[in-house]
């Protein structure tokens, strides 16, 4: 991974790199944003590049090699100079203060913990989500100190990084204050959390604070492409649902979305017939809710939310590449043909109030048939 690999943040990688171009990295950062968002990936980067043997520097920019032994091992997140601090579940009991945190692990704890680092290492921005663990204990803490007292491995600098910063009990942000309040020459501590109103403003204080902003939707979209391999359309869907995050769209990266926009379409274009309609289409609204699950529903609608929006985009004569729905063009243009003189934003806010509506304790099938009926009065009016 280099930085070109890290979807966005062109302000925070420039932070960033300036900072190692002009040998001024601090002794503690807190990297704070929404989940997913890349807020680790820039960090292990970031301590990859100041590691590596032979930097490529290049127009005040630098990037790691991605060739030397320093480098190879940051991709295995193995570096000696590399620490992970993270929520473990709770091992053996001890009262000795001089055990691993890992030596209270059994064998399956030890694994499990070993594969959430490799996927970590394939895909950094990936979460570490290991059973029984929320918590970062004092344990983990107490370990790192004893780590930080011994020399570098070559020289260069040495970086902790607390995934979830905001996870550790108060006897162990207590303990970690006390490391920030006494840095260590030639190591740098980056706290990354996505809830720093949870963190001991202490901590926060003694950080030099960077705000990491969520994704375009382009640059997304950009990512979903290249690195996932996923066709236009699928990464368009996905980043849709996204909210900025990367990690989220790629919980939406599903061939099931399609399937769940074309059944929904279909129900709105059969509750539009001018007459003899209702038969078939109460029994399209009963053959679509009989399988599916709230959260497919509730999908559904935001996929017809965007599917009108494009034929609003339509309406208005947008370029195709503010069309997310760029498989389905023929059936929009009719679309639009035909009720583009409606009030197609009016018919988003109902979807919208639907959506609402999923999760009281109301009869989905009457909920959806209330629903389209309205999309209805507002299209054949």
């Amino acid at each position: 991974m280099s930085w070109n690999k890290i979807a966005g943040h062109e302000r925070t990688k420039k932070i960033l790199q300036n900072s190692l171009l002009e040998n001024r990295v601090s002794h503690a950062y807190c990297f704070t944003g929404t989940e997913g968002i890349g807020k680790d990936a820039l960090a292990i980067q970031f301590a990859k590049t100041a590691n590596c043997a032979a930097p490529i520097i290049h127009n005040s920019n630098i990037d790691s090699c991605d060739k030397c032994h320093s480098c190879k091992a940051f991709d295995n997140l193995s570096h000696p100079n590399l620490e992970l601090i993270f929520s473990l579940p709770a091992g053996k009991s001890s009262d000795s203060k001089s055990d691993s945190v890992y030596d209270k692990m059994s064998p399956e704890q030890i694994e499990l913990i070993r594969d959430e680092i490799s996927r970590k290492a394939i895909n950094p921005y990936l979460p570490i989500n290991l059973p029984n663990a929320s918590q970062i204990k004092i344990a983990a803490v107490r370990e790192i100190k004893n780590k930080l007292s011994m020399s570098s491995y070559n020289g260069k600098r040495r970086f902790v990084i607390v995934l979830k910063s905001d996870e550790m009990n108060a006897e162990a942000a207590n303990a970690f204050l006390k490391t920030l309040e006494e840095p260590h020459e030639n190591i740098t501590i980056i706290m990354i959390t996505s809830k720093p109103e949870a963190m001991m403003q202490t901590i926060m204080s003694r950080c030099q604070q960077i705000i990491i902003k969520p994704l375009d939707d382009t640059e997304i979209i950009r990512k979903l492409i290249i690195d996932d391999k996923l066709d236009e359309v699928d990464a368009r869907i996905a980043a849709r649902f996204a909210q900025g995050s990367y990690l989220k769209a790629l919980e939406f990266v599903s061939a099931e979305n399609r399937q769940l926009r074309n059944e929904v379409v279909d129900i709105l274009r059969c509750c539009l017939k001018k007459q003899n309609y209702r038969e078939e289409f109460i029994r399209k609204i009963e053959d679509f809710v009989k399988p599916k699950d709230k959260n497919q529903i509730n999908r559904s609608l935001q996929m017809l939310m965007f599917w009108l929006n494009d034929v609003n985009s339509m309406v208005y004569g947008a370029e195709h590449n503010h069309i997310v729905n760029l498989d389905d063009l023929d059936t929009l243009g009719k679309f639009a043909k035909a009720f583009g003189d409606k009030q197609i934003c009016n018919a988003v806010f109902e979807i919208e109030d639907g959506i609402n509506l999923l999760y009281r304790n109301v009869n989905i099938n009457i909920a959806l048939i209330t629903l389209f009926l309205k999309l209805r009065q507002i299209f054949i009016a």
